[in-house]
């Protein structure tokens, strides 16, 4: 009796396999492998009710089977199967239904630890790369079932807005080179953390090199800003986190309050604060003092802590002001100067379009080039010199005052 069952077994496995593969030797061929697979049971229960009519039990397993949707891979499709033999030859995996398939050693040239530490039992994912090769299993891989994993997990990640720790396993002068789910990618430098962004004088590409060097081995937490399949390209950032993060505190501000900070850089035209963790702000050296500042360097000084008034919060910007928090000498300039006054200024900065002066009572004035008699203001002025001039107008409201070079000048 089983003898007969296996027959009809086999019959009803070609019924259904040669509609797909078109040739019966194949069908046959198939029969055998997928006989030994988890469908054995399925037919069996199928067949153990009609013994007796062979004819009859073909025609109602056909039916039955047109009933049930076969299903067949396409090669490129991802397929979870369980180890169930390792050797030599390869890695022999148990698909279920769908029947044997077989990793070949070729799949683990560049990672041959990784084959040995496959075990029997093991869950696996693979992509099938052919139905049937010519020893009948179905050919796969893992190292290619991996990388299209690992593309729909970056996707999700990107999707979510995930924040990803990833080790920093290389650097090159563009950035630092990372790794996310097993995929390569790369942080620009103009996406670095402010904390992290290399401060050399001039761009020195040799010097940024060596600035990174420190930050190999280190983990950073980033986002995935953009991510390309088919070229191989994952950018992901640092900053993208802080602006996140930045702009939830940004909304929090308004203008007009007072905050404190600590001065983490001093340059040319002011200094940065660092408000939190993740917002910065900018003191301009107009900001510093009424009077004129040249060189913020001497007036601020990093790690000092400070107490600024918030100016401006224009484009996702905080500006700061020390000298609004001071007293403001314009309130007091009619008790100074008044309109058509002789007064002697220092000339503090020469523009194009004129030059500021500095005057007693830490007040600024600016000579226009109109005033200068067709000269450049290059070519009349020096700064630094000190000039005999008139006053020609005065904005207490908008500190304006605007001064002539006497005519004696």
């Amino acid at each position: 009796m089983d003898g007969v069952a296996n027959f009809l077994e086999l019959v009803y496995i070609l019924i259904t396999l040669i509609p797909y593969s078109g040739d019966l030797e194949k069908s046959i061929n198939i029969g055998f492998l997928v006989q030994d697979s988890v469908l054995r049971a399925f037919w069996r229960s199928q067949i153990s009710f009609c013994m007796t009519d062979a004819t009859t039990e073909i025609k109602s397993m056909k039916d039955l089977l047109l009933k049930e949707e076969f299903f067949l891979p396409k090669p490129g499709s991802i397929l979870g199967g369980t180890v169930i033999n390792t050797s030599k030859a390869g890695v022999i995996v148990d698909l279920g239904p769908i029947g044997i398939g077989i990793v070949y050693p070729g799949e683990f040239y560049d990672n041959p630890d990784r084959m040995k530490t496959l075990k029997v039992g093991d869950t696996i994912s693979t992509m099938l790369l052919e139905l049937e090769n010519d020893e009948g299993y179905r050919e796969l891989s893992l190292k290619s079932a991996q990388v299209t994993t690992a593309w729909q997990d970056v996707k999700e990640k990107k999707e979510s807005g995930e924040i990803i720790d990833t080790v920093i396993v290389n650097i090159n002068k563009g950035g630092l080179i990372v790794e996310v789910s097993g995929i390569q990618g790369f942080l620009p430098l103009s996406q670095l953390a402010g904390e992290h962004y290399p401060k050399v004088d001039g761009g020195d590409t040799t010097k940024i090199v060596q600035a990174l060097q420190k930050f190999k081995g280190q983990t950073f937490k980033v986002k995935i800003l953009d991510f390309n399949e088919t070229e191989n390209k994952l950018i992901v950032s640092e900053r993208a986190i802080q602006e996140e993060a930045a702009k939830e505190e940004l909304s929090k501000l308004a203008v007009g309050e007072t905050v404190e900070g600590i001065i983490t850089e001093v340059t040319d035209f002011g200094a940065f604060v660092k408000l939190s963790d993740t917002l910065d702000g900018l003191i301009h050296s107009s900001e510093i003092d009424w009077k004129f500042i040249e060189n913020p360097r001497e007036i601020l000084h990093i790690g000092d802590k400070v107490t600024a008034k918030i100016i401006s919060l224009d484009g996702g910007r905080v500006s700061l002001s020390l000298k609004v928090l001071k007293e403001d000498p314009w309130l007091t300039i009619d008790n100074l100067y008044q309109v058509g006054q002789k007064i002697r200024g220092k000339i503090s900065k020469i523009r194009n379009s004129g030059a500021f002066v500095e005057l007693p009572g830490n007040i600024i004035g600016f000579i226009p080039l109109a005033e200068l008699g067709g000269q450049t203001p290059q070519e009349a002025l020096v700064a630094g010199q000190e000039y005999d001039m008139a006053i020609l107008n005065i904005d207490a409201k908008d500190h304006k005052l605007t001064l002539t070079l006497d005519k004696k000048e």
